[in-house]
Protein backbone atom coordinates (compact mmCIF):
# COMPACT_ATOMS: atom_id res chain seq x y z
CA UNK A 1 0.00 0.00 0.00
CA UNK A 2 2.83 2.55 0.67
CA UNK A 3 4.64 1.68 -2.28
CA UNK A 4 1.43 2.31 -4.09
CA UNK A 5 0.95 5.12 -2.19
CA UNK A 6 4.34 6.96 -3.37
CA UNK A 7 3.98 5.84 -7.16
CA UNK A 8 0.66 7.52 -7.14
CA UNK A 9 1.70 10.44 -5.15
CA UNK A 10 4.88 10.81 -8.29
CA UNK A 11 2.24 10.30 -10.97
CA UNK A 12 0.22 13.14 -9.78
CA UNK A 13 2.68 15.07 -9.78
CA UNK A 14 4.26 14.80 -12.65
CA UNK A 15 0.64 15.47 -13.83
CA UNK A 16 0.65 18.79 -12.03
CA UNK A 17 4.37 19.97 -13.75
CA UNK A 18 2.96 18.54 -17.25
CA UNK A 19 0.05 20.55 -17.07
CA UNK A 20 1.35 23.80 -15.83
CA UNK A 21 4.17 24.23 -18.78
CA UNK A 22 1.62 22.67 -21.65
CA UNK A 23 -0.33 25.55 -20.24
CA UNK A 24 2.64 27.85 -20.49
CA UNK A 25 3.86 26.35 -23.32
CA UNK A 26 0.31 26.92 -25.59
CA UNK A 27 -0.05 30.27 -23.91
CA UNK A 28 2.89 31.12 -25.93
CA UNK A 29 1.64 29.64 -28.98
CA UNK A 30 -1.24 31.74 -28.83
CA UNK A 31 0.76 35.13 -28.20
CA UNK A 32 2.12 34.48 -31.72
CA UNK A 33 5.29 32.38 -31.08
CA UNK A 34 4.03 29.46 -33.13
CA UNK A 35 6.53 26.97 -34.25
CA UNK A 36 6.72 25.62 -37.57
CA UNK A 37 5.22 22.18 -36.14
CA UNK A 38 4.53 21.14 -31.95
CA UNK A 39 3.21 18.40 -30.98
CA UNK A 40 2.44 16.76 -27.00
CA UNK A 41 1.00 14.58 -24.98
CA UNK A 42 -1.66 14.37 -22.67
CA UNK A 43 0.49 12.81 -19.73
CA UNK A 44 4.23 12.25 -19.49
CA UNK A 45 3.40 8.17 -18.79
CA UNK A 46 1.19 5.32 -19.39
CA UNK A 47 0.59 2.28 -18.09
CA UNK A 48 -0.77 -0.59 -20.31
CA UNK A 49 -3.89 -0.47 -21.79
CA UNK A 50 -3.43 2.84 -21.09
CA UNK A 51 -5.09 5.71 -24.81
CA UNK A 52 -2.11 7.92 -25.19
CA UNK A 53 -4.29 11.11 -27.02
CA UNK A 54 -1.36 13.68 -28.49
CA UNK A 55 -2.52 16.79 -30.56
CA UNK A 56 -0.75 19.82 -31.75
CA UNK A 57 -0.76 22.88 -34.09
CA UNK A 58 0.78 23.35 -37.85
CA UNK A 59 1.92 27.56 -37.89
CA UNK A 60 1.22 27.70 -42.14
CA UNK A 61 -0.97 24.92 -43.13
CA UNK A 62 -1.95 23.96 -46.53
CA UNK A 63 -5.00 25.16 -47.53
CA UNK A 64 -4.71 24.24 -51.29
CA UNK A 65 -2.94 20.56 -50.89
CA UNK A 66 -4.67 18.12 -48.62
CA UNK A 67 -1.24 16.91 -46.62
CA UNK A 68 -1.85 14.50 -43.95
CA UNK A 69 -0.23 14.18 -40.73
CA UNK A 70 2.21 11.27 -40.99
CA UNK A 71 2.64 10.20 -36.96
CA UNK A 72 5.43 7.10 -36.14
CA UNK A 73 6.07 6.13 -32.42
CA UNK A 74 9.49 4.66 -31.83
CA UNK A 75 10.71 2.80 -28.95
CA UNK A 76 11.67 1.96 -26.05
CA UNK A 77 15.05 4.45 -26.71
CA UNK A 78 18.34 3.73 -25.97
CA UNK A 79 20.53 7.09 -25.42
CA UNK A 80 17.57 8.82 -27.02
CA UNK A 81 17.24 7.30 -30.22
CA UNK A 82 15.66 4.02 -31.46
CA UNK A 83 14.84 2.11 -34.95
CA UNK A 84 11.70 -0.09 -33.73
CA UNK A 85 8.42 1.21 -35.37
CA UNK A 86 5.49 0.54 -32.60
CA UNK A 87 2.83 2.39 -34.09
CA UNK A 88 2.05 4.33 -37.62
CA UNK A 89 -1.06 6.27 -38.26
CA UNK A 90 -2.10 9.11 -40.32
CA UNK A 91 -4.12 12.35 -39.31
CA UNK A 92 -6.16 14.99 -41.06
CA UNK A 93 -5.58 18.61 -39.80
CA UNK A 94 -8.17 20.53 -39.09
CA UNK A 95 -8.08 24.64 -38.85
CA UNK A 96 -4.32 24.45 -38.74
CA UNK A 97 -4.58 21.53 -35.76
CA UNK A 98 -4.69 17.91 -35.24
CA UNK A 99 -4.92 15.22 -32.67
CA UNK A 100 -4.89 11.95 -32.56
CA UNK A 101 -4.63 8.69 -29.94
CA UNK A 102 -3.35 4.95 -29.50
CA UNK A 103 -3.38 2.61 -27.15
CA UNK A 104 -0.30 0.83 -25.12
CA UNK A 105 -1.01 -2.61 -25.13
CA UNK A 106 -0.28 -5.96 -27.03
CA UNK A 107 3.04 -7.40 -28.07
CA UNK A 108 4.72 -4.37 -29.06
CA UNK A 109 4.14 -2.95 -25.73
CA UNK A 110 6.32 -4.63 -23.77
CA UNK A 111 9.55 -3.12 -23.01
CA UNK A 112 9.26 -0.50 -20.34
CA UNK A 113 11.31 2.82 -20.46
CA UNK A 114 11.10 5.96 -22.96
CA UNK A 115 8.48 6.01 -26.16
CA UNK A 116 8.78 9.12 -28.96
CA UNK A 117 6.30 10.22 -31.03
CA UNK A 118 7.52 11.58 -34.47
CA UNK A 119 5.26 13.33 -36.35
CA UNK A 120 5.31 14.99 -39.85
CA UNK A 121 3.98 17.83 -42.00
CA UNK A 122 5.46 17.92 -45.56
CA UNK A 123 9.05 18.78 -44.94
CA UNK A 124 8.17 19.71 -41.46
CA UNK A 125 9.40 17.70 -38.28
CA UNK A 126 8.65 17.09 -34.62
CA UNK A 127 8.63 15.52 -31.67
CA UNK A 128 7.53 14.94 -28.53
CA UNK A 129 8.41 11.59 -25.58
CA UNK A 130 6.54 9.78 -23.08
CA UNK A 131 7.64 7.26 -20.09
CA UNK A 132 5.75 3.78 -20.74
CA UNK A 133 6.15 1.26 -17.78
CA UNK A 134 5.84 -1.93 -19.49
CA UNK A 135 3.38 -4.54 -19.82
CA UNK A 136 2.86 -8.28 -20.55
CA UNK A 137 1.93 -7.89 -24.11
CA UNK A 138 -1.25 -9.01 -23.85
CA UNK A 139 -4.42 -7.20 -25.60
CA UNK A 140 -5.63 -4.97 -22.78
CA UNK A 141 -8.17 -1.91 -23.49
CA UNK A 142 -9.25 -0.06 -21.02
CA UNK A 143 -10.92 2.78 -23.01
CA UNK A 144 -11.49 3.81 -26.40
CA UNK A 145 -9.64 5.61 -29.34
CA UNK A 146 -11.27 9.30 -28.78
CA UNK A 147 -12.30 11.16 -31.35
CA UNK A 148 -10.39 14.30 -32.61
CA UNK A 149 -11.58 17.37 -31.82
CA UNK A 150 -12.39 19.62 -34.68
CA UNK A 151 -12.17 23.38 -34.19
CA UNK A 152 -13.38 25.70 -37.30
CA UNK A 153 -10.90 27.74 -39.27
CA UNK A 154 -8.60 30.09 -37.25
CA UNK A 155 -9.07 28.38 -34.20
CA UNK A 156 -6.96 25.13 -32.10
CA UNK A 157 -6.82 22.72 -29.95
CA UNK A 158 -5.68 23.75 -26.86
CA UNK A 159 -6.40 21.33 -23.47
CA UNK A 160 -9.05 19.25 -25.74
CA UNK A 161 -11.06 23.36 -26.25
CA UNK A 162 -10.79 24.92 -29.67
CA UNK A 163 -8.63 28.20 -28.75
CA UNK A 164 -8.68 31.43 -31.01
CA UNK A 165 -5.20 31.66 -32.46
CA UNK A 166 -3.95 34.45 -34.40
CA UNK A 167 -1.47 33.89 -37.17
CA UNK A 168 1.64 35.69 -38.00
CA UNK A 169 1.49 38.71 -40.14
CA UNK A 170 3.13 37.43 -43.61
CA UNK A 171 6.61 37.90 -44.36
CA UNK A 172 7.74 40.20 -46.72
CA UNK A 173 9.37 38.31 -50.08
CA UNK A 174 12.75 39.33 -50.98
CA UNK A 175 12.98 40.65 -54.35
CA UNK A 176 14.94 40.08 -57.26
CA UNK A 177 17.04 41.93 -59.50
CA UNK A 178 14.97 44.52 -61.25
CA UNK A 179 11.58 44.23 -59.09
CA UNK A 180 10.64 46.16 -56.44
CA UNK A 181 8.03 44.86 -53.95
CA UNK A 182 4.13 46.66 -54.35
CA UNK A 183 2.95 47.24 -51.32
CA UNK A 184 -0.64 47.23 -52.77
CA UNK A 185 -0.78 43.58 -54.18
CA UNK A 186 1.95 42.33 -51.90
CA UNK A 187 4.38 40.78 -54.61
CA UNK A 188 6.86 41.73 -56.37
CA UNK A 189 6.62 43.75 -59.73
CA UNK A 190 8.86 45.06 -62.58
CA UNK A 191 10.98 47.63 -61.27
CA UNK A 192 10.34 51.26 -63.01
CA UNK A 193 13.00 52.41 -65.23
CA UNK A 194 14.97 55.48 -63.67
CA UNK A 195 16.27 58.56 -65.51
CA UNK A 196 19.45 59.94 -63.70
CA UNK A 197 19.51 63.82 -64.19
CA UNK A 198 22.41 65.34 -66.27
CA UNK A 199 25.91 64.58 -64.77
CA UNK A 200 24.96 61.33 -62.90
CA UNK A 201 25.02 57.57 -64.09
CA UNK A 202 22.95 54.69 -63.02
CA UNK A 203 25.20 52.85 -60.74
CA UNK A 204 24.01 49.43 -58.18
CA UNK A 205 20.24 50.92 -58.65
CA UNK A 206 21.14 54.44 -57.31
CA UNK A 207 22.07 57.92 -59.41
CA UNK A 208 25.48 58.70 -58.74
CA UNK A 209 27.70 61.43 -60.05
CA UNK A 210 29.90 60.90 -63.04
CA UNK A 211 33.28 60.67 -62.96
CA UNK A 212 35.44 64.13 -64.47
CA UNK A 213 36.59 62.66 -68.05
CA UNK A 214 40.26 62.78 -68.55
CA UNK A 215 40.91 65.48 -71.52
CA UNK A 216 44.13 63.95 -73.26
CA UNK A 217 47.20 66.58 -72.87
CA UNK A 218 48.07 68.73 -75.92
CA UNK A 219 51.44 67.94 -77.21
CA UNK A 220 53.98 69.73 -79.40
CA UNK A 221 55.77 69.06 -82.47
CA UNK A 222 57.51 65.94 -82.59
CA UNK A 223 55.55 63.87 -79.94
CA UNK A 224 52.30 62.87 -78.91
CA UNK A 225 50.12 61.43 -75.96
CA UNK A 226 50.93 57.91 -74.66
CA UNK A 227 48.81 57.07 -71.90
CA UNK A 228 48.30 60.64 -70.35
CA UNK A 229 51.69 62.07 -71.40
CA UNK A 230 53.98 63.63 -74.59
CA UNK A 231 56.72 61.21 -75.73
CA UNK A 232 58.83 62.30 -78.90
CA UNK A 233 57.80 60.49 -82.06
CA UNK A 234 59.47 57.85 -83.32
CA UNK A 235 60.96 57.81 -86.89
CA UNK A 236 61.28 54.78 -88.68
CA UNK A 237 65.65 54.29 -88.01
CA UNK A 238 65.33 55.54 -84.70
CA UNK A 239 66.14 53.15 -81.98
CA UNK A 240 65.57 53.13 -78.23
CA UNK A 241 67.25 52.06 -74.99
CA UNK A 242 70.69 53.71 -73.24
CA UNK A 243 72.75 51.76 -75.97
CA UNK A 244 75.88 52.82 -74.19
CA UNK A 245 75.54 52.28 -70.66
CA UNK A 246 73.62 48.88 -72.03
CA UNK A 247 76.89 48.05 -73.33
CA UNK A 248 78.66 49.43 -70.52
CA UNK A 249 77.43 47.50 -67.81
CA UNK A 250 76.19 44.57 -70.26
CA UNK A 251 72.88 44.11 -70.15
CA UNK A 252 69.46 46.60 -69.91
CA UNK A 253 68.33 44.51 -67.01
CA UNK A 254 71.32 46.27 -65.30
CA UNK A 255 70.66 48.75 -62.24
CA UNK A 256 72.30 51.51 -64.32
CA UNK A 257 70.76 50.99 -66.93
CA UNK A 258 66.97 50.73 -65.44
CA UNK A 259 67.66 54.05 -63.52
CA UNK A 260 68.20 55.75 -66.85
CA UNK A 261 65.24 54.56 -67.92
CA UNK A 262 63.09 55.10 -64.87
CA UNK A 263 64.22 58.66 -65.68
CA UNK A 264 63.37 59.14 -68.71
CA UNK A 265 59.66 57.52 -68.66
CA UNK A 266 58.93 58.50 -65.13
CA UNK A 267 60.37 62.48 -64.90
CA UNK A 268 61.27 63.76 -68.05
CA UNK A 269 58.29 62.36 -69.94
CA UNK A 270 55.57 63.62 -67.31
CA UNK A 271 56.09 67.41 -68.48
CA UNK A 272 56.59 69.38 -71.56
CA UNK A 273 60.16 70.89 -70.43
CA UNK A 274 61.56 67.35 -70.32
CA UNK A 275 59.58 66.40 -73.51
CA UNK A 276 61.19 68.84 -75.59
CA UNK A 277 64.21 67.98 -74.21
CA UNK A 278 64.56 64.23 -74.98
CA UNK A 279 63.55 64.79 -78.36
CA UNK A 280 66.09 66.93 -79.05
CA UNK A 281 68.59 65.05 -77.40
CA UNK A 282 67.97 61.69 -79.05
CA UNK A 283 68.35 63.17 -82.63
CA UNK A 284 72.12 63.85 -80.87
CA UNK A 285 72.58 60.65 -79.14
CA UNK A 286 71.25 58.23 -81.40
CA UNK A 287 73.55 59.77 -84.11
CA UNK A 288 76.85 58.48 -82.44
CA UNK A 289 75.62 56.30 -79.42
CA UNK A 290 75.45 52.60 -81.78
CA UNK A 291 79.16 53.49 -82.89
CA UNK A 292 80.49 53.65 -78.95
CA UNK A 293 78.27 50.35 -77.85
CA UNK A 294 79.86 48.91 -81.01
CA UNK A 295 83.43 49.98 -80.07
CA UNK A 296 82.90 49.23 -76.12
CA UNK A 297 81.89 45.54 -77.07
CA UNK A 298 85.19 45.26 -79.40
CA UNK A 299 87.31 46.89 -76.69
CA UNK A 300 87.32 45.81 -73.33
CA UNK A 301 88.99 48.45 -71.94
CA UNK A 302 87.29 50.99 -73.90
CA UNK A 303 84.28 49.59 -71.92
CA UNK A 304 85.86 50.08 -68.90
CA UNK A 305 86.82 53.87 -69.32
CA UNK A 306 83.24 54.68 -70.34
CA UNK A 307 81.79 52.84 -67.38
CA UNK A 308 84.36 54.93 -64.78
CA UNK A 309 83.11 58.07 -67.17
CA UNK A 310 79.54 57.67 -67.01
CA UNK A 311 79.35 56.68 -63.47
CA UNK A 312 79.41 60.40 -61.69
CA UNK A 313 76.68 61.27 -64.21
CA UNK A 314 74.55 58.56 -62.97
CA UNK A 315 74.50 59.57 -59.30
CA UNK A 316 73.72 63.02 -60.37
CA UNK A 317 70.88 61.91 -62.37
CA UNK A 318 69.69 59.93 -59.96
CA UNK A 319 68.80 62.84 -57.75
CA UNK A 320 65.94 63.10 -60.21
CA UNK A 321 64.21 60.14 -58.76
CA UNK A 322 64.39 62.07 -55.13
CA UNK A 323 62.44 64.78 -55.15
CA UNK A 324 58.71 65.67 -56.23
CA UNK A 325 58.51 67.96 -59.71
CA UNK A 326 54.99 69.16 -59.97
CA UNK A 327 55.65 71.76 -62.35
CA UNK A 328 56.99 73.06 -65.41
CA UNK A 329 59.73 75.42 -63.71
CA UNK A 330 60.99 72.70 -61.23
CA UNK A 331 61.45 70.49 -63.94
CA UNK A 332 63.38 73.03 -65.34
CA UNK A 333 65.39 74.19 -62.32
CA UNK A 334 66.11 70.53 -61.51
CA UNK A 335 66.97 70.07 -65.26
CA UNK A 336 69.56 73.28 -65.42
CA UNK A 337 71.50 72.20 -61.85
CA UNK A 338 71.97 68.25 -62.86
CA UNK A 339 73.23 70.01 -66.05
CA UNK A 340 75.43 72.55 -64.69
CA UNK A 341 76.57 70.04 -61.67
CA UNK A 342 78.09 67.53 -64.85
CA UNK A 343 79.75 70.76 -66.57
CA UNK A 344 81.14 71.29 -63.54
CA UNK A 345 82.66 67.74 -62.76
CA UNK A 346 83.28 66.76 -66.52
CA UNK A 347 85.23 70.19 -67.56
CA UNK A 348 85.23 72.73 -64.94
CA UNK A 349 86.93 70.40 -62.64
CA UNK A 350 89.71 69.10 -64.76
CA UNK A 351 90.54 72.28 -66.10
CA UNK A 352 91.28 73.42 -62.16
CA UNK A 353 93.52 70.54 -61.61
CA UNK A 354 95.53 71.33 -65.06
CA UNK A 355 96.10 75.17 -64.59
CA UNK A 356 97.35 73.92 -60.86
CA UNK A 357 99.46 71.44 -62.17
CA UNK A 358 100.73 73.52 -64.79
CA UNK A 359 101.40 76.30 -62.42
CA UNK A 360 103.15 73.72 -59.94
CA UNK A 361 105.36 73.09 -63.12
CA UNK A 362 106.51 76.19 -63.70
CA UNK A 363 107.57 77.41 -60.21
CA UNK A 364 109.58 73.84 -60.19
CA UNK A 365 111.47 75.10 -63.42
CA UNK A 366 112.30 78.34 -61.69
Amino acid sequence: MRVSGVLCTIVLSLIVVSSAFSSNAFGQLVDGTIPPLSVKTELPLYDEGDSVVFSGLIKNPDVNNAIDITVRVLGPLINGTSNKIVTVDQIHPVGGSFEGAFVVSGQLWKAAGDYKILVNYGPQKAETTFYYNGGSGSGIVDVPKPKPTTCPEGQAVVNGQCVKVTAPPPEKPTCGTGTVYDEVSKTCIVAPPVTCPPGQMMSGGQCIDQPPEEKPPVCGAGTHAENGICVPDKTGGEKSGCLIATAAFGSELAPQVQLLREIRDNVLFSTSSGTSFMSGFNSLYYSFSPTVADWERENPVFKEVVKITITPMLSTLSILNHVNIDSESEMLGYGIGIILLNIGMYFVAPAIVIVKINGLRKKKAL
